[in-house]
């Protein structure tokens, strides 16, 4: 097959159009080189990120160019333009018509949608073997025939992934509000609070690719690769509505950090799936965060100062909020008042 036509076959297959007969060629095209595969699952991603898109923002026009971009690095020779104009225009009709079913049906299919409200947390199995432990505050989409055509799943909270082997050339792939995740590996931790300040991701074994979801963004320049036993966190700037005077989370981000976890740490970020919690230097107000979810509370810190003080300690299998607080208590400059379910927190002289 030439580049035309096998580009023409991964269209099809990737919009979930192609026979039987072609689904087998694509498969074995994708298994014929490295290479081969490795612009599949970029092309695949383009699509799905795409999708991913509210039906209501889709802009057919620049979704068209986006997808179509992603097909141009592959030719490496002369290009006769009435052919690749008839590639083009093929192409065009079903990336719209799949996109028309997108706008019409509200989403491209029925998802499942597994929600772990605040003070809970949930373990589901996905049918190609993935374990998936939600933290609390947390939802996750995915699906109703997850495995046939995709292995997208939708995340707005915490997760943590043991993904699940498959025999297959479908990528596994996490998308959060701000960037998207493909796994390499098998095994690690995701953080994506729409409330929180930071993205993280912490890869516990195999390799995971983050990829901005932002327009501006270019494929390479803006991913980064995450390695065993690595933290990578990423900072957003804050900015001020100048109506509403109160301060939002832009879409920049400030500060990107990667770092190296000793294997003895690795529970800092995942020990919360096993019902252990870690702080490690955090601040009162990062620790208030996660307490809040954890223990379905409020928590209010009276004073900026008392957020930013620092703490370590672990606790494992604390089901009182009140025995959390005492702990901290113990080691920390702060007094607390519980009222129901707000916490309200004070500093001491």
């Amino acid at each position: 097959m030439n580049h035309d036509d096998i580009k023409f076959l991964l269209v099809r297959y990737i919009t979930n159009q192609a026979s039987e007969a072609e689904a087998k060629e694509v498969k074995h095209w994708i298994g014929l080189h490295p290479e081969n595969e490795l612009y599949f699952i970029e092309l695949y991603e383009a699509w799905q990120n795409m999708l991913y898109v509210q039906p209501e923002a889709i802009d057919t026009g620049k979704a068209y160019q986006q997808f179509l971009a992603k097909t141009i690095p592959m030719v490496k020779k002369p290009i006769n333009m009435w052919r690749l104009t008839g590639v083009a225009a093929t192409i065009c009709v079903f990336l719209l018509s799949s996109l028309w079913v997108v706008y019409h049906n509200g989403t491209h299919q029925k998802k499942n949608l597994v929600v772990a409200q605040n003070g809970s947390v949930k373990k589901i199995t996905l049918n190609d073997g993935t374990i998936i432990w939600l933290n609390a505050g947390s939802t996750i989409k995915y699906d109703a025939d997850f495995g046939k055509t995709n292995r997208t799943v939708y995340l707005e909270g915490e997760a943590f992934f043991d993904i699940g082997h498959h025999g297959n050339h479908i990528p596994f792939l996490v998308n959060t509000k701000k960037y998207t995740i493909r796994d390499i590996g098998t095994r690690f931790n995701l953080k994506a609070y729409p409330s929180d300040p930071f993205f993280e991701t912490t890869v516990v074994k195999g390799e995971v690719a983050v990829e901005s979801n932002a327009d501006n963004n270019t494929h390479d320049a803006n991913r980064i690769y995450v390695k065993p036993h690595q933290v990578l966190k990423i900072f957003y700037r804050p900015e001020k509505d100048g109506v509403k005077g109160i301060v939002q989370l832009s879409n920049t981000y400030n500060e990107v950090q990667v770092s190296q976890v000793d294997s003895a740490k690795i529970d800092v970020y995942d020990g919360w799936k096993d019902d252990v919690l870690v702080f490690d230097g955090s601040t009162l107000g990062e620790i208030a965060r996660v307490l809040e979810r954890r223990y379905n509370v409020t928590i209010d810190i009276n004073s900026t100062e008392l957020q930013d003080i620092r703490y370590s300690g672990c606790f494992k299998n604390v089901p009182d909020i009140d025995k959390v607080l005492h702990i901290i208590k113990q080691n920390t400059p702060i007094s607390y008042t519980v009222e129901g379910q707000k916490i309200t927190i004070t500093k001491t002289n």
